[in-house]
């Protein structure tokens, strides 16, 4: 996806001549709300985006590489759904609809689509999802409706798929005027620092920032233009997570990833991550970990679907939920300070309204992807009502609409039960989070690598509630040892070795 002359962004930054470190970068409410939008991304297309742009290259980011590589390979046998495997590798932005109209998008944002089945009963905005009409072979025969299905597609209404349709989308209530602006007040001017706090464009700000970089003499600051393209965007969202100085990174060339990435694994030190004001879920479970001894190490975790289910459904919380459900203290500094911000600046003058500052800092998740097996206590949107026109073909999604003339249609998960992930079936998961079906083989390879002697491997039952789930969640941000970083605090707590 390549950024036209329309997509690009001309910034003015400040710098101090002699190292070239920036001290601040005046923006516009469009690059802002680009800016912004990274808090909108679910962590698994954040990992979807960085692999596929930076292939071998890609930081590592803790965990969430290995977690999304290892249900790549996993087969589609252990899902419910093949929509539902399609799901967690694409989870959808639950701002999809709003971030379609920034100036740049690093992510291709498709329009919500409507999957029909043949019947014209059953529908779905979700694709290869199958419907629920009464037959064993899921083949759809009865036509209660006159619905002709796309040329070509006949093998489809075969095996039971829903089809494509077109729909009618009406904009959400209370925000016509939506070409004013996406997250912030369009006109609107800030400052932008080279740790990513955003600052409305004033004096006051100004003094602010030159005092906080020790800058005396106003002469040793130099004014340069900087184009912003599709690269340097994704430059940003990379430095975002794993520098403290992403635009002088963008400036000066350097890797990031490479040149910080030693001293984040200092910053994680106790995982334990306590939320007081999340409220309790009842959810829990259990998983026994093979624990070395000696070190506290967990080598492996053996578990049933629903810790696995949980796992995959980390890569579908927003960046700005996990901002939240940690307390802003997470290991990616500039996105702190970029939550810091939002949280700081004023509706109306800067943000656009209340709910715009929620879908940033407490991003809810897309219709049905929330997950009986999920242990955060998360809200997602409600489900879209879809109406097919009782004499004729036409379909828009309102949230009412006359009954008499318009049909309301039945909804259909695409998860096909209440989670992802298909049981009961045991799961091995190693300490960075890879997904598999256990082997006698793998086991033994695990300990052969590692050199450690049967003697020292004990196997522990942990009960993972939302406390070890928060854990978990922060250590996979930073640490190839996300099981260990996670519950290694909580293995003190049971004395229960087998």
């Amino acid at each position: 996806m390549a950024a036209t002359e329309e997509d690009r962004f001309y910034l003015k930054v400040m710098t101090i001549k002699e190292s070239c470190k920036v001290l601040y970068a005046e923006v516009d409410s469009e690059f802002a709300d680009v800016l912004l939008s990274f808090l909108t991304l679910p962590l698994g297309t954040i990992m979807r985006l960085l692999i596929e742009h930076y292939g071998n290259n890609a930081p590592i980011l803790g965990s969430l590489k290995s977690l999304y590589v290892g249900l790549q390979n996993l087969d589609g046998c252990h899902f419910w759904t093949e929509a539902g495997k399609l799901m967690l590798l694409n989870p959808r932005n639950s701002s999809d609809m709003h971030c379609s109209r920034l100036k740049l998008q690093i992510d291709d944002i498709c329009p919500i689509q409507c999957f029909v089945c043949c019947n014209g009963t059953c529908t779905s905005v979700y694709d290869k999802v199958k419907c629920l009409c009464p037959n064993s072979a899921g083949i759809m025969t009865k036509r209660d409706l006159e619905i002709e299905p796309p040329r070509g597609e006949d093998s489809l209404e075969e095996a039971g798929i829903m089809t494509k349709r077109d729909l009618e989308i009406e904009p959400p209530r209370g925000e016509d005027s939506l070409e004013e602006g996406v997250f912030t007040v369009q006109k609107a001017s800030f400052l932008l620092t080279d740790d990513l706090q955003v600052l409305p464009n004033s004096p006051i700000s100004l003094l602010r920032i030159l005092k906080l970089n020790g800058v005396e003499d106003t002469n040793v600051i130099e004014e340069r233009t900087l184009i912003f393209g599709l690269k340097e965007i994704m430059e940003l969202l990379k430095g975002s997570l794993v520098s403290r100085t992403p635009l002088t990174d963008i400036i000066g060339g350097i890797s990031a990833a490479a040149a910080s990435y030693k001293t984040r694994r200092n910053f994680l030190m106790s995982a334990i991550c306590e939320q007081d004001e999340l409220p309790r879920t009842s959810v829990k479970i259990t998983i026994e970990a093979l624990v070395h001894y000696s070190t506290k190490r967990i080598l492996l975790a053996q578990s049933r679907q629903d810790f696995v289910d949980f796992l995959f459904s980390l890569l579908t919380i927003p960046l700005g939920c996990v901002q939240f459900l940690l307390d802003n203290r997470t290991c990616f500094w500039s996105i702190n300070n970029l939550y810091r911000s939002i949280s700081k600046l004023e509706i109306g003058e800067h943000m656009r309204s209340k709910d715009t500052k929620s879908r940033l800092l407490d991003p809810e998740l897309p219709p049905y992807y929330l997950s009986s097996s999920q242990i955060f206590p998360l809200e997602e949107q409600s489900s879209p009502q879809l109406y097919r026109l009782r004499d004729g073909n036409q379909l828009k999604l309102f949230e009412s609409l006359p009954k008499d003339i318009w049909r309301e249609m039945k909804m259909i998960d695409p998860k096909g039960k209440d989670c992802f992930v298909k049981g009961p079936t045991t799961f091995m998961v190693t300490d960075d989070l890879v997904v598999s079906i256990p082997s006698s083989t793998s086991m033994i390879s695990i300990l052969n690598q590692m050199k450690i002697p049967l003697s020292e491997v004990k196997v522990r039952e942990l009960e993972i509630g939302i406390e070890e789930a928060l854990s978990i969640l922060k250590a996979s941000l930073i640490s190839t040892h996300a099981l260990t970083e996670g519950l290694k605090p909580f293995l003190k707590r049971q004395a229960n070795w087998k």
